[in-house]
C-alpha cells in the first residue's frame, strides 16, 4: 500500500516476479481514478503498473495506457509475465 495525499495505490509488490504497483477496481470507474497509480509509476519508474478489473473496463484502460488483467486471469494466472528483450523485438 502507498499513499501520499491526494494519491494512493492499493498494493506495491517487489520480488522475483518483478516490481509492481497494483490498483484494484470493481464496478465502473473513470480514467481519473487511475491518477494514483500513474503518479506512483512516474515517481518510481522501475515499477510496472497493473490494474485488476472487470473485463468491461479493459478497452478504457488500454486507451489510458495501463496494463490490466481481469479478476479471473489474475486469480488463475497471477501477475503478467515480464516481456524480455528478445520477445519484444520478435
Amino acid at each position: 500500500y502507498w499513499r501520499e495525499e491526494p494519491y494512493e495505490v492499493d498494493g506495491v509488490l517487489e520480488g522475483t516476479w518483478g516490481s509492481w504497483a497494483i490498483e484494484i477496481k470493481t464496478g465502473t470507474f473513470k480514467t481519473a481514478d487511475l491518477h494514483g497509480l500513474l503518479e506512483f509509476t512516474r515517481r518510481h519508474p522501475n515499477y510496472r503498473s497493473l490494474l485488476i478489473c472487470d473485463s468491461a473496463a479493459l478497452p478504457m484502460v488500454e486507451r489510458a495506457g495501463v496494463e490490466a488483467v481481469t479478476w479471473r486471469n489474475f486469480l488463475v494466472h497471477g501477475l503478467p509475465r515480464a516481456i524480455d528483450a528478445s520477445q519484444a523485438t520478435a
